[in-house]
């Protein structure tokens, strides 16, 4: 052959693989498959492929720098795996924060607090410009499924205690973005309770520092004040999730409508860059690990299009089978599968590339879950008018009251410490686990979409705040509004104690809204106003140093409890209750009794009564721990039944949860509709005729999904 062909060969070539790629694209209608798979490659890439398709997989993860050419080739999804290293600390940049930390925990010296690299330096986005441009071009033209920045990115690692970054280039714009928070250097030193004499001056507290603060506080019996923190936690969130944007941008230059996302995010924390409102504003796509609510959090703020991915560890079949369909009503466009020496879906260590038990038994999971899927998708959720708060604010108020118990070993209180023993965690967890349990679905809405009018613009009917002790005047203002306006408040304690500053305030904002008045406004880790009796079941009473102004309390114990108080066409309630142990309790059925009748009393006070309704066919009793989800079709509607039970029981069993033995179990259900209509469970072909009431088995792994079609 000439060598003259040989280079218009190799385009010929590379143009017929593109036509490919765009012919072969991943869809998103249909259920996704991700392999995870590590090293070594397999030598037999045709049969590898084969024996994925065998197992229903539909991609594989393509690490930076591979050739994607045998996926297009194989005509097999992939997506472009950890294309920035750089965010994270894994592997042989693990020693780099190492390094730093164990210096910093040893000297408190700020010069060990230099991200490397610093999102702020110019230098980094020279270098990170180039290089995303080289590498996105190599993969552009075969349309990867997605773009993954990085699996577990952090600003230090995971959702550990780190201060950084305290780099000349952060500080710089640290202060520049101060500007736009505070009207003027006299505002921010009122607040901080400082005497910077110039923006050049204003230098962030490091945790050590505001510790020592915050010890002198309690010891003088003075309010705490962690703004001088809280501030520079807050910009550096800003700062990770701005240079998520700024490259994703970059991708999206050569590549328009790429997904660019994030694999293995972490809970949501004061640490890491983990505002998870913020993150789900600039990415396209997440495999978030589900701690402590995360992935009703991304579903709540991730926009409706946005693929939200989960991953697969381990053996536990028929918990990782009702954890799949649990996540795909939840909204999930797939799953990734770990796949290690440990536990192999293809044995690689033989020619034959035979599938393991593991990759047939998972193959039968994915194979039921495909067949319906693609339906899932083309409906529409049906919501409640149901809000949740998500306060960052809250979350970083929460880290300094519960770490006061680990004094100067704060350091250590590493995020898997934390996902276990946070208690503001637990709060949020417990009015979302009630929500469920009662029938609704909700959403969480954020600090920012509560600020610029979301409670009214988007007609919700309920705002529950859990601990949500740190809060801005804006935000209260629009919860004062949203009550007026008809809406129900129901807050459990400490309410907007704190500025979104996390500066203690003499009295709560609400407290007029709810009609009390404070002798105190300090933080407890335990409730201290003794106990009441709701439904037969005792609740502990929280703040002791409530009394009532306007409000109507429901109890009374050594404070009142339940406090209700109506202001024009609404109503706002401070229950002035624990409600922390409500994850816990409902794991052991009837216990959380007095929980729900609580809510569910109150929903009734905003006209709000669940449209399906659960019961034991047998004795009519509630159902524990059964979520529901309802959909709009285009010629029906469907309704969804499942097991929501606590799928970290493992890790939490340390803090008193016990296993899920009371709902793994079979149990006959009878399920009443909103209205009749031709009824069909889609999963056993079992039709029920014209009725709005039908008796079915709940499987403890498996959904009930009915079609509900009207006027026939």
């Amino acid at each position: 052959m000439p060598k003259t062909l040989k280079p218009l060969l190799g385009m010929v070539l590379l143009a017929l693989l593109e036509v490919t790629a765009l012919c072969s694209r991943p869809n998103w209608s249909s259920y996704q498959v991700i392999i995870w798979s590590t090293d070594p490659v397999a030598q037999d890439i045709a049969l590898w492929f084969q024996r994925l398709r065998e197992l229903e997989f539909t991609a594989e993860q393509c690490y930076r720098g591979r050739d994607p050419t045998p996926f297009v080739q194989h005509k097999f999804g992939f997506y472009v795996e950890n294309l920035v290293p750089q965010l994270a600390f894994h592997h042989n940049r693990r020693k780099l924060y190492d390094e730093d930390f164990r210096n910093y925990t040893q000297t408190r010296d700020r010069k060990f607090l230099v991200r490397k690299p610093c999102f702020d330096d110019p230098s980094f986005w020279d270098e990170i410009e180039k290089y995303l441009s080289d590498m996105v071009r190599r993969y552009a033209p075969f349309r990867p499924l997605l773009y993954n920045l990085q699996d577990e990115p952090s600003i230090g690692a995971y959702a550990s205690p780190m201060d950084y970054c305290f780099c000349e280039h952060t500080l710089k714009a640290f202060r520049e973005w101060l500007k736009s928070q505070y009207c003027s250097l006299e505002a921010l030193n009122r607040e901080w309770e400082t005497s910077f004499r110039s923006w050049d001056e204003v230098m962030p507290m490091t945790t050590y520092e505001i510790k020592a603060r915050e010890q002198e506080a309690l010891k003088f019996g003075r309010p705490e004040n962690y703004a001088p923190w809280a501030d520079h936690r807050a910009f550096m969130d800003f700062s990770f999730a701005q240079a998520i944007a700024r490259m994703r941008q970059l991708i999206r230059q050569i590549h328009k409508d790429a997904l660019v996302g994030l694999e293995g995010t972490q809970m949501p924390s004061a640490w890491g860059g983990y505002d998870l409102w913020r993150l789900s504003q600039v990415i396209d796509w997440v495999e978030p690990y589900d701690i402590c609510n995360s992935r009703e959090i991304f579903r709540s703020f991730t926009p409706k299009d946005a693929p939200i991915l989960s991953t697969v560890f381990g053996t536990d079949y028929e918990r990782i089978k009702l954890r799949l369909w649990w996540l795909l009503l939840h909204g999930d466009k797939g799953c990734i599968v770990w796949d290690d020496e440990k536990s192999r879906c293809i044995d690689k260590s033989r020619s034959d590339l035979p599938p393991t038990d593991r990759g047939k038994r998972l193959a039968a999971v994915f194979r039921e879950i495909k067949a319906v899927a693609p339906l899932i998708f083309q409906l529409e959720p049906i919501t409640d008018p149901i809000a949740i708060h998500y306060s960052q604010a809250g979350i970083r108020a929460h880290w300094m009251f519960d770490s006061r118990e680990d004094g100067d070993t704060w350091a250590r209180r590493f995020s898997s410490y934390e996902a276990v023993h946070s208690r503001f965690a637990k709060a949020r967890d417990a009015f979302v686990r009630v929500v469920e349990d009662l029938g609704f679905q909700f959403s969480f809405v954020s600090y920012e979409q509560i600020e610029r009018g979301e409670l009214l613009s988007r007609k919700f009917k309920v705002l529950l705040l859990p601990q949500s002790v740190a809060m801005s005047a804006r935000e209260c203002e629009q919860i004062r509004a949203f009550v007026r306006a008809g809406g129900i408040v129901i807050a459990d304690n400490m309410t907007a104690t704190m500025d979104e500053h996390c500066k203690r305030l003499p009295q709560g904002q609400l407290d007029d809204l709810f009609g009390i008045r404070r002798k105190s406004v300090g933080w407890s880790p335990k409730p201290e106003g003794g106990e009441v009796q709701v439904a037969g079941e005792t609740i502990s009473v929280y703040e002791p140093d409530i009394a009532v102004t306007n409000g109507k309390p429901m109890f009374h114990a050594k404070a009142p409890a339940v406090i209700v108080n109506r202001l024009g066409k609404g109503v706002a309630v401070y229950l002035n209750l624990d409600m922390r142990d409500y994850g816990k309790l409902r794991l052991q059925p009837p216990r959380g009794k007095g929980h729900r009748e609580l809510i569910r009393q109150l929903f009734k006070m905003a006209g709000l009564e669940p449209a399906v309704k659960v019961v034991n066919a047998e004795t009519g009793r509630e159902v524990a721990c059964v979520e529901v989800w309802r959909y709009k079709g285009r010629n029906a509607d469907y309704v969804a039944l499942i097991r929501n039970p606590e799928f970290r029981i493992s890790e939490l069993g340390q803090v008193g949860y016990s296993a899920s033995e009371a709902i793994e179990r079979a149990e006959r259900v009878r399920v009443t509709f909103p209205f009749k209509a031709r009824i069909r469970n889609i999963l056993t072909g079992r039709n029920f005729g014209v009725t709005d009431v039908v008796v079915d088995t709940l499987e403890p792994w498996a959904p009930l999904i009915f079609e509900l079609r009207k006027g026939e």
